[in-house]
């Protein structure tokens, strides 16, 4: 194992012990129903770490489940992990809808949607849970669109199934610190050591 490799290896370990288990930050079955308003979304509390949502939707009332949270200074958002989509109804075509937007709002009507104001959305399907689609959501079609991490703002997410169908959702958002530039530093030197001795 070379320098550079072992200087990555070290790093990637120092960013994965910090996230050893997930931090439940909301769970409708104990906390109640998350906000169907996109302008007044409830309100929840990330820290650094993974933060997993887990809530219902059901099509009676076009029940959709709207959040935002914060990623603070120093962090940035790295991965959104959908670990349970389970669609309950004989549709078996029924797709979860979800979108992220900045702010705290909600950056379109839900009723008349516009996916400019979103960063980004994806159609989910069963097989997708345990798949981080926090790239998959960056191309949805005709949104802003984003390219890497999300750093320190407020951002708003919107869940909800496209058939009249009753869901279980479990989201788990990975907030990742910001690599400090003496990491970075550190694998240039860990490069240039590797180059040197293969020169």
């Amino acid at each position: 194992m070379n320098l550079r490799h072992s200087a990555l290896v070290a790093l990637s370990v120092a960013s994965v012990a910090g996230f050893a288990a997930a931090d439940v930050v909301w769970d409708e079955a104990v906390n109640g129903e998350l906000s169907d308003d996109y302008l007044a979304p409830t309100q929840l509390d990330f820290t650094q770490g993974l933060n997993t949502v887990i809530f219902t939707t059901d099509r009676e009332g076009d029940d959709r489940d709207i959040f935002t949270f914060e990623v603070g200074d120093g962090l940035e958002l790295t991965g959104i992990i959908l670990d349970l989509f389970d669609t309950n109804g004989s549709d078996p075509n029924n797709l979860g809808f979800i979108a992220l937007s900045s702010g705290d709002v909600l950056g379109t009507n839900p009723d008349t949607p516009d996916p400019s104001g979103l960063l980004g959305y994806a159609l989910v399907f069963e097989s997708d849970s345990g798949s981080d689609v926090f790239e998959l959501m960056s191309n949805g079609g005709g949104s802003q669109g984003y390219d890497g991490p999300l750093g320190p703002d407020d951002y708003t997410f919107w869940a909800q199934e496209t058939s009249p169908t009753s869901d279980d959702w479990s989201v788990t958002f990975v907030v990742s610190a910001v690599p400090s530039p003496s990491a970075f530093a550190l694998m240039g030197v860990a490069g240039l050591a590797a180059r040197r001795r293969r020169g």
